[in-house]
């Protein structure tokens, strides 16, 4: 860690997160890289709230992310962006936690309609096991060699940066054929903080006209095989709870 870096902690008051108690569990990151947390500002937590509006996903998500990049902390040779798009929601609760000083309860019901709670933490989430797999890990590069294909995570920034360009494609009038192609390539981009158009455009030509049907059939199974690394969910001994739905984000700061 950076001397700067450490200062920033220090007076800052931050809290250093273990990158393996994230969703990624650390596995994509470089081994340089770290993240710190601090209490949100009571500002930060009134710019949250105002005009929130709970159906609106894309308006949920700026927030969500506003407030993770003004309460992180990471070595200064990287960006907000380096952060994998998957871990950004561990870290909002992980600030709300801190923020509000007390655990994030998620209701559910049982097979006997019994309303019961499980709080969010490390002990509850249910992680994806990558015990069968990790001999194709990578140390060096962070990613999962898997039939001739190296996987990753995609950053925050490889997702803004097609997210931006889809933006920029609906203006245009053949916008409706983008909606048709298969933007798998984002797990196929190693470390990168973000894509250019014209890199994307690229990416796009390759994973959808360019490859045969086989190593088209082979990508789609190497996503597949983490797809459970996509979603949050949590365990109760036996039962595997979702959450997407359970947790009230206009109200998590009360």
């Amino acid at each position: 860690m950076k001397i700067v870096h450490f200062f920033k902690n220090l007076f800052i008051k931050a809290k250093r997160l273990d990158l393996t108690i994230l969703p990624s569990q650390g596995y994509f990151y470089n081994d340089s890289f770290s993240i710190s947390i601090k209490k949100a500002k009571l500002e930060d937590i009134k710019e949250y709230e105002v005009d929130f509006v709970r159906n609106d996903l894309s308006l949920i998500l700026r927030k969500v992310k506003r407030i993770v990049k003004k309460n992180t902390i990471i070595p200064d040779e990287y960006n907000f962006e380096y952060i994998k798009s998957i871990d950004i929601i561990f870290i909002f609760f992980e600030i709300v936690k801190l923020t509000r000083n007390k655990k994030i309860d998620i209701t559910y019901f049982d097979e006997y309609g019994s309303e019961l709670k499980v709080d969010f933490s490390t002990k509850s989430f249910n992680y994806y096991n990558f015990d069968n797999i990790v001999s194709n890990w990578n140390q060096k590069t962070k990613e999962f060699l898997i039939n001739g294909y190296k996987y990753s995570l995609p950053s925050m920034g490889v997702e803004n940066s097609l997210t931006q360009f889809l933006i920029n494609k609906s203006y245009e009038e053949d916008c409706e054929r983008y909606n048709e192609y298969k933007y798998s390539f984002v797990y196929f981009v190693g470390n990168k903080e973000y894509l250019t158009t014209d890199e994307i455009e690229n990416l796009i030509q390759i994973f959808n006209y360019d490859m045969d049907s086989d190593e088209i059939e082979k990508i789609d199974n190497i996503i597949k095989s983490f797809s459970s690394l996509q979603r949050y969910t949590l365990k109760k001994g036996d039962k595997i709870i979702e959450i997407t739905s359970r947790i009230n984000l206009e109200t998590i700061w009360k």
